[in-house]
């Protein structure tokens, strides 16, 4: 049905004019036939016929107006042929009025999408630009002066993202060491280490211990404090040897729901404050809560959530 619509009237129009042209042949052959149109009425002219004149024979005009319906001649047919062509021809130059009308839509289409990429692009530079402003806002308030942050500390927000409430997903880390700032897990269970601790809890978990991370004794004493918190200690590997450790839950400023944790790290037992963190975070704590927020949801937009296995 779409097939006939779109070229039923092309293809009459070409059989017609293939008919049109084998008509014309016939109708001049057919025409050549005729015999000689009787003398005319001495009543219906004003002089004489000449004496000795042949008679005049019908002309074309008249032979086609005269057979019009006579479909025993080549006549009607002709009439039809060429009328079928021109509705043809009509058709024809009304679509091509329509295409071009379409191409200039095109053209409009197509110089939209070219200026809505352009705009796109440009509107994910902004959100790129400032989320590196987020960054950069969150690395100074989190490492000030007093802390004692320095080569041997990693610091680390994890957040609930998307609609995965069994991990905290990492949105932010920094450290002035380049191998503890790249490796580390992107994602942590809420039940486990000190992160799952600070989670289940009051909203905070502090461990150091200064025996050997890689050791059975720092695994044991670990195991201390996470198991009457219900948590068990990390299966994976730990990218990072580190000693102290200093985990704060923070909340939505919005809809005061618990969200996420900052977690503070060291390779030294002796070199981060937890009171003075405890004081930049209490005092920067509506700031801070306002940039994690922004900072996950364009965190969650340019690194979406993994899919569960």
């Amino acid at each position: 049905m779409k097939f006939i619509k779109s070229y039923g009237i092309p293809i009459l129009e070409t059989i017609a004019t293939l008919c049109l042209a084998v008509l014309t042949i016939l109708l001049g052959t057919w025409l050549r036939a005729l015999p000689p149109a009787p003398p005319p009425s001495p009543s219906k002219i004003a002089l004489p016929p000449t004496p000795g004149a042949p008679p005049t024979p019908p002309t074309v005009m008249d032979a086609l107006g005269e057979n019009v319906t006579n479909f025993d001649t080549p006549v009607p047919y002709f009439w039809i042929c060429l009328l079928v062509a021109l509705l043809g021809r009509v058709d024809g130059f009304r679509n091509r009025y329509r295409l071009g009308g379409f191409e200039g839509v095109e053209g409009d289409l197509a110089s939209a999408k070219v200026q809505l990429r352009g705009e796109a692009q440009a509107h994910a530079d902004s959100k790129r630009s400032y989320l590196e402003t987020l960054r950069n806002a969150l690395k100074y308030l989190l490492t000030s002066n007093g802390i004692g942050f320095d080569h041997r500390c990693r610091v680390t927000i994890y957040r609930l993202q998307g609609q995965d409430d069994r991990h905290l997903h990492q949105i932010f880390r920094h450290s002035p060491t380049l191998k503890f700032e790249k490796d580390g897990r992107i994602r942590v269970p809420i039940d486990e280490g000190i992160v799952g601790a600070a989670w289940g809890n009051h909203g905070v978990k502090e461990f150091k211990s200064d025996a050997d991370p890689s050791s059975d004794d720092f695994t044991s004493e670990m195991d201390a404090v996470l198991n009457p918190e219900g948590c068990e200690s990390p299966n994976a590997k730990l990218s990072m040897p580190s000693k102290h450790y200093y985990a704060r839950a923070f909340t939505d400023h919005e809809t005061g729901r618990r969200v996420g944790i900052v977690v503070y790290e060291c390779t030294n037992i002796e070199v981060l404050d937890c009171a003075e963190i405890d004081k930049v975070l209490d005092g920067e704590a509506l700031d801070v809560s306002r940039m994690i927020r922004h900072l996950g949801v364009l965190h969650g937009e340019f690194n979406p959530t993994p899919r569960e296995e």
